[in-house]
């Protein structure tokens, strides 16, 4: 079982703290990267923010911010949040319990099972590999290490090549999918989401991953 940090209200404050991040952006960083592949300048303003905020945490973390000591866990507390996502899992899989909407991104889905198919195997690579683009940064900046961020550049590359190819990639800041160009608080927005995250320790795509693994801190981010 996976080692959670004792103290659960620093975590839940700076899981919140990204949250309101992602949301005034209308992204987490994998958004992020996924609407840079897709010509959407608005990102890149982001991604400027979300740097930024990267190199503040890295220097909290310089000064002696911790979590503090670690402690093993027992297996019923590790996987609280894996049993309540399969829960939710067989609940939307059953259409006639939700109104889903008719029109909208939000009406927008992938098939049930290719879509449970692609997430199992997606969320094994990113386990084995660490996927984090926070930690990539972050460790760019502090060691001058950038290989976590290779799988990042290359989710970039294939929604580059993609949009390119179906003739979807729009460059610009006006009329992209789901965005707003309000430079102010997409860079804002993305700097606390770099800030927080750096000092739980992984981007929202990374605490998922710890999450299913059985980390309660990661556990109480996601909430």
């Amino acid at each position: 079982m996976q080692r959670a940090a004792a103290p659960r209200l620093p975590a839940s404050v700076l899981g919140a703290f990204v949250m309101i991040g992602a949301l005034a952006f209308l992204g987490c960083p994998l958004r992020m990267v996924i609407r840079l592949g897709g010509g959407d300048l608005n990102a890149l303003v982001a991604l400027i923010g979300f740097t930024i905020g990267i190199f503040i945490g890295v220097q909290f973390m310089k000064r002696g911010f911790s979590l503090r000591r670690n402690y093993t866990l027992g297996v019923t507390e590790g996987t609280i949040l894996p049993a309540l996502m399969l829960g939710l899992l067989i609940v939307v899989a059953v259409p006639s319990l939700f109104k889903f909407s008719e029109a909208g991104p939000g009406s927008k889905f992938a098939p049930f099972f290719a879509a449970l198919g692609i997430a199992l195997v997606v969320g094994a690579l990113a386990q084995r590999s660490r996927l984090c683009m926070v930690g990539g940064i972050r460790d760019g900046i502090m060691f001058g290490d950038f290989k976590l961020l290779y799988g990042f550049v290359a989710i970039f590359a294939v929604v580059l090549a993609g949009n390119l190819i179906t003739d979807n990639f729009k460059l610009g800041f006006a009329g992209q999918p789901v965005a707003h160009s309000d430079h102010v608080w997409n860079l804002l927005g993305m700097l606390l989401v770099g800030w927080g995250s750096v000092l739980l320790g992984g981007c929202p795509l990374r605490q998922l991953i710890l999450a299913g693994e059985g980390n309660s801190d990661s556990t109480v981010t996601v909430f």
